[in-house]
């Protein structure tokens, strides 16, 4: 890894950190770039604002993410199995990357009332609505799942992840986010195969 690749690492650690003790507003350059070890103008040189660093660590660490699933999924052929292995891969990522996920809920309250952050997500919401669509249509075309609206089914499956996701972040849980969605990943897929 490059030195100019390791110092922008270190500010997103920095930044995570953070964002997720902290909160947006109430984190400060000067407070990240303590954190991450370097001058206010080093990290004023990567991130000319807050607000650069706040989107580009949303994206860089989505990214990153997306990548490892596809790497994982690249090989596995059968539509139900590549469903079943993404919430298996994504309760794990949740798992490793717990400050990450908890970050997430911090930007996207932002994004509610900020139309750029709430743009990156609905760029972030038709992308993973369209990846399940696309595995949906490939079962029904090999006939293992019954015909459905595929964009409908994967919005559902959007909104059960994130579902589980809110509820595990915002009340003391009393299930494990991999069990809890690979259960009801399994109870939509036994529906879908009739």
């Amino acid at each position: 890894m490059k030195i100019k690749d390791t110092r922008k690492e270190n500010i997103f650690s920095a930044a995570l950190q953070c964002f997720i003790e902290k909160g947006y507003a109430e984190s400060s350059i000067s407070m990240i770039a303590s954190r991450a070890g370097i001058s206010k103008g080093g990290l004023y040189h990567y991130f000319p604002t807050k607000r650069e660093l706040f989107l580009g660590l949303f994206l860089y660490r989505v990214n990153q993410y997306s990548e490892q699933l596809r790497d994982q999924l690249h090989n596995e052929k059968s539509p139900d199995k590549r469903l079943k292995m993404l919430v298996r891969e994504a309760g794990s990522l949740l798992v490793h990357n717990e400050a990450f996920y908890r970050f997430c809920l911090e930007f996207l309250s932002i994004g509610v009332r900020d139309a750029e952050i709430r743009s990156v997500m609905t760029d972030f919401y038709k992308e993973t609505v369209g990846i399940f669509a696309h595995i949906v249509n490939e079962g029904i075309d090999t006939g293992l799942f019954q015909p459905i609206d595929s964009k409908k089914l994967a919005r559902m499956l959007y909104f059960t992840v994130m579902g589980a996701f809110f509820t595990f972040f915002s009340v003391d849980p009393d299930f494990t986010f991999s069990e809890q969605f690979s259960f009801q990943i399994n109870f939509m897929l036994k529906a879908l195969q009739g």
